[in-house]
């Protein structure tokens, strides 16, 4: 039925000949992209941010994080607390 809509829609508008064979224009235009194979992106790596965490940093995070004190604690519960608790330092620097 594709096919003949096709060759129909050749003649007259894709609307009429989807009306005529009865075919949803949707129908035909998904057909059409099957068709074509679509190209993929060439993944690329990404550099990482500038102010990304250092391997180190991000495992004292994660020391942090996970200690006894935090453990039943979202991270931001975590962040809400430590700048009151430590004053002046910095929240993510506390190993040093």
């Amino acid at each position: 039925m594709i096919e003949m809509t096709e060759q129909l829609s050749e003649h007259v508008s894709v609307s009429r000949a989807c009306q005529v064979t009865g075919v949803p224009r949707s129908t035909l235009y998904r057909s059409r992209q099957h068709e074509r194979p679509t190209e993929q992106p060439a993944v690329t790596s990404r550099s990482s941010p500038s102010r990304a965490l250092s391997e180190v940093e991000k495992a004292k995070v994660k020391a942090v994080l996970n200690s006894e004190r935090f453990q039943d604690r979202a991270p931001r519960e975590v962040y809400a607390t430590l700048p009151a608790d430590l004053p002046g330092t910095d929240v993510w620097m506390l190993g040093e």
